[in-house]
């Protein structure tokens, strides 16, 4: 493989604004405010979340771990399904403490924190760029808010960093091959790294590592925004399962929004004429699954996928449902905020309002509970219960 050259944005001082990952101050009040007026679907939505066995403060830790391996040999795995039950955990009890200002939530979240930023030393198997990317943007959104709400001793805040920085950090955003990793930051590995990267850079403050995840999403060979998803909307593994593809998608709602709740100087979600938004009505369409379908491109492919059975000759109908929990912030930020036109997605956040967690088998994949955290009042998106 030829090598990657990628010019860096040179980092510049900044103002970082806390919390501001996934949530603002703002939008952890306006959902309490939600929950409290008892109005569907935030009603529905709370009870739902607050019943979930990671939302609990009694949830009973999978780990910590020392070592975290993902692999394609599933014989070398370890770890790795505990870190992502753990870190889910963290987020929605670090969640359920600023809705409901009990302490039990915001010590069992500080107990998953300390718990791994004191044990995890290696994350590593031929797939540890997801791994660490996916669980642990759960985890750090999970400090985030923590870190903003709630008392956490100085030491531990700094244990906690350190691992993000010198163990998690590496794997997640590896963009050049090395003999272990040859292929790297591909599709979805690399949308993911993305989005940890600037969830990592906003907990620690990195501007160059901020910078950095900004620099890959415009120009990484193969996750890059345009080259994941085309001017009509197609994602570049609409051919391969719709799984992956809204994985690929949240993935970048995430990432945009981070950018967003930290005052970026570029509007992300408007970028090439609101991209974005286009690969969300186009894959909401196909999840409708309604008498027509796209325009498709077979020729619009992810890198090496003649390694997964491509390219495609059709969109894939494998994984159409479940429907994941990607829809509800795109379309808050876009519909409601930016006043763009989404009709597919709004008709298929209908099937699942209020939407809930994310498929067993892919707990951390994304943020879920959307509709609880992301839905504006006066949206005009269907209040009726049908998840």
């Amino acid at each position: 493989m030829e090598p990657i050259h990628i010019a860096i944005i040179l980092p510049l001082t900044r103002a970082w604004i806390h919390p501001g990952i996934l949530e603002t101050t703002a939008d952890l009040e306006r959902m309490k405010t939600l929950i409290e007026s008892e109005n569907e679907p935030w009603k529905t939505a709370y009870e739902n979340f607050s019943a979930d066995e990671y939302s609990s403060a009694d949830y009973e830790l999978a780990g910590p771990f020392e070592y975290v391996c993902r692999d394609k040999d599933s014989s070398l795995m370890k770890g790795m399904s505990q870190f992502a039950d753990d870190s889910v955990a963290a987020l929605q009890t670090a969640l359920m403490y600023t809705i409901t200002g009990e302490r039990a939530y915001a010590e069992k979240s500080l107990e998953i924190l300390n718990a791994w930023g004191g044990a995890l030393s290696v994350v590593n198997g031929s797939d540890a760029q997801l791994a660490a990317a996916l669980s642990g943007s759960n985890l750090v959104n999970a400090a985030e808010i923590i870190k903003a709400t709630y008392i956490w001793a100085d030491d531990d805040v700094a244990t906690f960093s350190s691992m993000v920085t010198e163990i998690l950090v590496p794997p997640a955003s590896q963009y050049i091959p090395s003999e272990d990793v040859p292929r790297p930051f591909i599709a979805n590995w690399g949308s993911a790294g993305e989005k940890f990267m600037l969830a990592a850079a906003v907990f620690t403050e990195d501007t160059e590592l901020y910078d950095l995840a900004k620099t890959l999403i415009l120009d990484s060979p193969c996750a890059n925004l345009t080259g994941s998803i085309s001017a009509t909307g197609q994602s570049s593994e609409s051919g391969r399962d719709q799984g992956h593809t809204q994985l690929g998608l949240g993935n970048y709602v995430e990432a945009f929004t981070t950018l967003l709740n930290q005052e970026d100087s570029t509007d992300w979600f408007t970028l090439y004429s609101n991209r974005l938004a286009a690969g969300l009505e186009y894959t909401a369409q196909v999840l409708l699954q309604g008498d027509s379908l796209p325009p498709y491109d077979e020729t619009f492919v992810r890198c090496n996928a003649s390694l997964l059975g491509g390219p495609w000759a059709e969109i894939s109908s494998d994984a159409i449902r479940p429907i994941r929990p990607i829809w509800e912030l795109g379309y808050a930020i876009y519909a409601d905020d930016r006043v763009v036109d989404m009709p597919y997605t709004k008709e298929l956040i209908a099937l699942v309002t209020p939407d809930g967690q994310s498929p067993a088998t892919a707990v951390a994949d994304g943020s879920a509970w959307q509709t609880l955290r992301f839905r504006r009042e006066g949206s005009g998106l269907s209040a009726k219960i049908t998840g």
